[in-house]
C-alpha cells in the first residue's frame, strides 16, 4: 500500500485490494441485484444508487470471496482510515454504491449544509471510498476550495474530513459504471443529546420525503428524453 497525503485530512491510499478481489466484488454484487435479492437504490446524487449487504453470506463462495469478505474489507477500512488520519473512528454507515452513465454529484459537504451549519448528517465526519474499478471516464473526485483532484484507480482508499472545509464533488460518468464501497466515520469519542438526535431523526424524515418527490422528478424527465446536466470545475 501507498500513502498519499494531499493535506492534513485528504488522503489516498493505492492497492488496498486486488483486481481479482475487486472484480468478483462487483459480481456478487450484481448478482444480488440481478436476483432480485437485493436492488439498487436512488440516491441523493443523480443517476447514482446504493446497496446494503450483510457482514457474511455463503454465496460469496460462488464468487471464491469468503463469506465474510465485506466483514473482514470494514475492518481493512477502518483500520487504514484510523492509521493515516491518526483517530478512532466509530461505523456510522457502510454500503456499496454504483454511478451510471451521467451520473454525478454537485459540490456538497457531507455533514452540513452550504454555510456549514451541522444537519441530520452531522455524524459523518470523514468520509472514506473503496473504488472497484477504473474502466470508466469522469467520475473524478473534486474538492472546491483545495487544489485537489483524485482520479479513481481500481483498489483506492480515498479518506477525507467530510465538513465544509472539504466541499468535493464526483464529476459526471462519462462512459461505464463506476462502483464503489462507501463509508461514513464519527470520531470513537462523539457523544450527542437525545434532543440532537431527535432533531435528526425529524430532518431526515424531511429531508427523504424532499428526495422522493425529486426521484419522481428525475424519472419523468427520463421518460422525455431529458437528463440533468453536469456544472461544475472540470464540467462540459
Amino acid at each position: 500500500m501507498e500513502i498519499t497525503k494531499y493535506k492534513e485530512d485528504v488522503f489516498h491510499v493505492s492497492n488496498v485490494i486486488s483486481k481479482e478481489e475487486a472484480g468478483r466484488a462487483i459480481k456478487y454484487l450484481e448478482f444480488l441485484a440481478d436476483s432480485n435479492i437485493l436492488k439498487w437504490n436512488q440516491i441523493s446524487f443523480y443517476d447514482s444508487y446504493a446497496m446494503g449487504f450483510w457482514d457474511s453470506d455463503p454465496r460469496l463462495a460462488m464468487f471464491d470471496l469468503p463469506h465474510d469478505f465485506f466483514s473482514q474489507l470494514k475492518s481493512k477500512i477502518k483500520n487504514i482510515s484510523e492509521e493515516v488520519l491518526g483517530k478512532e473512528l466509530s461505523e456510522v454507515s457502510y454500503h456499496a454504491q454504483k454511478w451510471i452513465e451521467g451520473a454525478f454529484a454537485s459540490f456538497h459537504s457531507d455533514n452540513s449544509d452550504n454555510e456549514g451549519n451541522p444537519t441530520a448528517f452531522e455524524r459523518s465526519k470523514y468520509a472514506v471510498f473503496m473504488y472497484l474499478n477504473e474502466d470508466f471516464t469522469g467520475g473524478v473526485l473534486n474538492f472546491k476550495n483545495h487544489d485537489i483532484t483524485i482520479k479513481p484507480e481500481l483498489g483506492m482508499l480515498a479518506i477525507f474530513a467530510g465538513g465544509h472545509g472539504n466541499e468535493h464533488e464526483v464529476t459526471k460518468v462519462k462512459s461505464g459504471t463506476r462502483y464503489t464501497i462507501g463509508s461514513f466515520w464519527d470520531n470513537a469519542d462523539a457523544v450527542y443529546t437525545e434532543e440532537q438526535r431527535k432533531k435528526w431523526a425529524d430532518e431526515l424524515a424531511e429531508v427523504r420525503s424532499q428526495q422522493e418527490e425529486e426521484y419522481k422528478v428525475w424519472a419523468e424527465n427520463k421518460e422525455k428524453g431529458i437528463t440533468l446536466d453536469y456544472v461544475g470545475k472540470n464540467g462540459e
